[in-house]
């Protein structure tokens, strides 16, 4: 039975994209949006999913670390457009 190992790095890259997220929620608040518990979870979860992608490109375009870390957090704070933005990359490099 083979064994899935986790890179320190992936897991730091996870850790940036929700802190991104959770950055614009909390601008969001500040700026006079109300708060909720399960938004700002919800938030936090599809931040972290759209961030780590966001950084897996950035690996594929062998950037540098940085910019990689930088990648992710940028990814998690624009959430599903950053998305988007993944799936026309993707389908521009495959032809679809």
């Amino acid at each position: 039975m083979s064994q899935i190992f986790l890179e320190p790095a992936q897991f730091l890259y996870a850790l940036v994209a929700i802190s991104g997220g959770v950055a614009r929620y909390l601008s969001s608040f500040t700026h006079g949006k109300p708060f909720k518990f399960s938004i700002f979870i919800a938030s936090a979860f599809v931040s972290g999913f759209s961030g780590w992608m966001f950084a897996q490109m950035g690996l594929s375009l062998d950037m540098p670390q940085g910019i990689v870390f930088m990648m992710a957090g940028v990814g998690g704070f624009m959430g599903e457009q950053n998305m988007k933005f993944v799936v026309e990359y993707v389908q521009r490099k495959v032809k679809v």
